[in-house]
């Protein structure tokens, strides 16, 4: 409106928010475009203006075109504002009201509600606003719970719930509800999974998404549909971030399953969309088909949960990343390398060593070449002896894993034991806290300090305990786990080189002991090797206990550098 500063304007304001549209209500915009024209023309109103919002809440006053109306009430450019009703210019009692019985007074602008027989000029219309105010508002509350009510139902039913499609599916073309695999960027999503699993994290998959000129997920929905979305950046439509990476490993929609209610808004007033608990989301499994199985799905949820120390200057992953670890600390095993290293002289040491010292551990030290050359010998000796003698395998797995399932989950149901009655005890003293503050035998800054710490351990708390009952869970289901190792040990009948990929689909974890003399080429070193599905397997095979394997002194195994 450059150059027309002067000009005052009658505003036609429209709004439509998703509640509204989804209760059905003749409230479309160009519903009330059409009313709001007919009646200025008919009252005399001119120069005329119209202006909406679509898709707002009427609790939000974030909304782009009442924006612009305030800035030209500022302007001084609004003579007078129409609107439909008045849940129109919003449903929040206090902001509403502000508008009506001050701001607008004071910026000397008309406000007429048509359908309320609201205007401002007319002081007896007025008299019943802050009742009709606290009413819109009351409804806004009404529809936001019947809204959330209706979507829980669907959640529960494994309908889904958003618009726009997880990236990697589109809908179906016979039912709009049902997702399936699209054909562009669903190998996209099997290839984020695969570099996960070989040891990349969310940054630095994305990194290389981005060399390679993949569009990212708000391009590809947007070039395949037309449809812009906030936060669309059509200036670098191949820009991938490692939040979205993240959020695409996070997603259990890519299991096949149905995950509803992932993320709600804080109330009806503030539509801020938070996560919510693991525990208050519905999962419905196998609603459409999977683009990742359930163990890469587990194999990736492992190497996540590791953070990933890439060297500096270094492009070639560890392949070992998040499966080393030290057999006396229990923590990770570092690898250190450097440009002026040879790749013989490349090892892992103990974290906890190089960050306190030998007083708290010791290096264990190893070499990277050392411990690949333990690990393959290994892993051919296992998947052998799967393949070529099934039933002797599978009855040594059966006898051995009784003993250690049942050690590991009871330890397991202790711990969970002991969470749950801690916060059964952190409910109790929030409780007996707050009564104290009132009573005022605690300060507010006592109270303020003390409910902060219970609030971080009840966090970290409601975190834990899923994981653990998770954990349980499938140590439950681990008597099938032997069949699903043989199978895996058929398919892979000649085993030459080390992949990360290989390594996670097989090993789960591997410790590393301290050599018998530390440093001496001539000493022995025990290495635990722990199967995914089945745990240890003794060399000796016949024996009910699994037994370390232990590595031989470098000199009868390697030629070692001078």
């Amino acid at each position: 409106m450059a150059g027309q500063e002067n000009q005052q304007y009658t505003v036609l304001y429209g709004r439509l928010s998703q509640e509204d549209e989804r209760a059905g209500e003749s409230n479309s915009i160009q519903h009330q475009r059409t009313l709001l024209e007919k009646y200025a023309k008919e009252k005399g109103f001119e120069n005329t203006i119209f202006l909406a919002d679509d898709g707002y809440s009427g609790t939000n006053f974030e909304r782009p075109s009442w924006k612009k109306i305030v800035e030209m009430i500022e302007a001084g450019q609004v003579a007078n504002l129409i609107v439909k009703d008045a849940s129109r210019l919003g449903r929040e009692y206090l902001q509403v009201g502000y508008y009506m019985e001050i701001y607008f007074p004071q910026k000397n602008v008309r406000f007429i509600a048509v359908n309320d027989g609201v205007d401002s000029t007319v002081e007896s219309s007025n008299d019943f606003n802050p009742i009709r105010n606290w009413a819109n508002e009351l409804h806004a509350k009404d529809t936001s719970r019947k809204v959330r009510a209706v979507m829980k139902m669907k959640a529960e039913q494994g309908e889904r719930l958003g618009g726009r499609p997880p990236y990697g599916y589109r809908k179906s073309d016979g039912d709009a509800n049902t997702l399936v695999p699209d054909e562009d960027t669903a190998p996209v999503v099997k290839r984020i999974f695969s570099l996960c699993a070989a040891g990349n994290g969310p940054k630095r998959i994305a990194t290389i998404l981005t060399k390679e000129q993949v569009v990212n997920p708000s391009n590809a929905y947007y070039r395949k549909t037309g449809k812009s979305h906030r936060g669309l950046d059509t200036t670098r439509p191949c820009l991938w971030s490692s939040n979205s990476v993240t959020s695409i490993l996070n997603n259990e929609v890519y299991l096949g399953h149905s995950v509803g209610l992932r993320t709600t808004t804080i109330s009806y007033k503030n539509k801020q969309r938070v996560e919510r608990p693991e525990s208050e989301r519905f999962v419905v499994k196998n609603t459409h088909e999977a683009l990742v199985t359930q163990e890469q799905w587990d194999i990736v949820q492992e190497v996540r949960q590791h953070k990933k120390r890439v060297p500096k200057h270094m492009d070639e992953p560890n392949i070992f990343s998040g499966l080393v670890f030290c057999a006396d600390c229990g923590k990770p095993l570092v690898l250190h390398r450097a440009s002026t290293m040879k790749r013989t002289e490349y090892n892992f040491k103990c974290y906890t060593y190089g960050k306190k010292g030998k007083t708290v551990c010791t290096p264990h030290h190893i070499r990277e070449f050392e411990l690949k050359a333990i690990v393959l010998e290994d892993l051919r000796r296992v998947t052998h002896f799967a393949r070529m003698k099934e039933k002797q395998f599978a009855a040594y797995i059966g006898s051995k894993n009784t003993l250690e399932l049942r050690r590991e989950m009871n330890t397991i149901q202790k711990d969970l034991d002991t969470m749950r009655r801690r916060r059964e005890e952190l409910s109790k003293l929030f409780k007996r806290l707050y009564e104290d503050n009132v009573l005022g035998r605690v300060t507010d800054e006592q109270y303020r300090m003390l409910a902060g710490d219970y609030t971080v351990e009840q966090k970290a708390l409601e975190e834990q305990i899923p994981e653990k009952e998770a954990r349980l869970e499938k140590l439950k289901a681990a008597s099938a786990n032997v069949n699903t190792f043989v199978e895996k040990a058929k398919q892979y009948t000649a085993i030459d080189e080390l992949t990360p990929e290989l390594l996670r689909l097989f090993i789960q974890r591997i410790e590393v002991g301290e050599r018998t003399e530390k440093y001496s080429r001539s000493s022995h070193q025990s290495i635990r090797i722990v199967y995914r599905d089945i745990g240890t397997v003794d060399s000796a095979m016949e024996q009910g206990e699994a037994q370390p394997h232990i590595a031989p002194p470098l000199s009868e195994v390697f030629e070692l550098p001078a």
